[in-house]
């Protein structure tokens, strides 16, 4: 019988189960029991370090599951707490040492955590490029759903413009809009596969809609509504989804907020930075 006994604990704000990209957010501090201290000699010359730890509050356990893509895989081709031994590995940035403290970004651990391991991050053997490489060709859109999570906004208008060819209010609108529906499927734990795009408007907004949802007319979950109304829906078969609609006096404030000396795209940058609830609606289909 193996048994491993903590050589430490995780401590951040993060007390509930939440995407990793919250957590990640967080600085967390690795208290290393006294006893094993000693262990940490020279860790400040680390930049990068492996954390090994725990999945303390998971009591469940499959050998298939859902990941966040959508796809179906076996427990062991993911990153899922929900694994026979629940254990976590993540390479977080070694921010600080205090004595026996570390203070790390990147762990995706809860509050409380115990920590089994510590190791040097080594990544001489393989050409890291490649390795997220061959991730992204099996989970094409990971850094998208990624982005998704993390509210990185700035990232998904830039991705979007290569698909747009400029950077304008109107495309981070739709960046905008979208952003906060597949949070909500993503927390939902739904399938974007199931989910099909309707697009009730002709204009720079749509671009930044397809780009973020994966919607599209290629994948025959793209459908053309009156151009108009100015809103999108994001539904699955049963009719359960979202709407979101473009407010009407939506240019007035971006004027009134927009200095009017700012390029397409400085603007672009800048409604990023806008009241989600001064742009537009979401509203939840039953």
């Amino acid at each position: 019988m193996i048994v491993l006994e903590p050589i430490g604990f995780v401590h951040n704000a993060c007390t509930t189960s939440q995407t990793p990209e919250v957590i990640k957010q967080e600085v967390s501090e690795i208290e290393i029991l006294p006893e094993y201290a000693e262990g940490l000699q020279d860790i400040e010359q680390a930049e990068y370090i492996d954390l090994v730890f725990t999945f303390h509050h998971e009591k469940r356990t499959e050998l298939t599951t859902r990941i966040r893509t959508g796809e179906t895989k076996g427990i062991f081709a993911s990153r899922s707490p929900r694994r026979p031994n629940h254990i976590g590995i993540t390479t977080v940035k070694l921010v600080q040492r205090e004595g026996n403290k570390l203070y790390v970004k990147g762990a995706d651990a809860l509050d409380g955590s115990p920590v089994i391991d510590i190791k040097y991050c080594d990544t001489s053997v393989f050409d890291q490029q490649s390795i997220h490489q061959t991730i992204q060709a099996d989970s094409p859109r990971i850094d998208i759903v990624r982005n998704i999570l993390a509210n990185n906004t700035k990232e998904l208008l830039l991705k979007a413009a290569q698909l747009h060819g400029h950077i304008c209010p109107g495309l981070a609108l739709g960046v905008l809009g979208a952003t906060r529906v597949m949070q909500c499927l993503y927390n939902n734990q739904e399938d974007p596969g199931d989910y099909t795009l309707t697009a009730e408007m002709q204009n720079c907004p749509v671009d930044g809609v397809l780009f973020v949802t994966g919607c599209t007319p290629g994948t025959r979950r793209y459908l053309q509504g009156p151009p108009e109304n100015m809103c999108f829906y994001l539904k699955n078969k049963a009719g359960k989804g979202w709407k979101v609609s473009f407010k009407p006096n939506n240019r007035e404030y971006m004027s009134e907020h927009l200095p009017a000396n700012l390029s397409p795209i400085e603007k672009g940058f800048a409604t990023l930075q806008l009241s989600p609830d001064e742009l537009f609606t979401i509203e939840e289909l039953d």
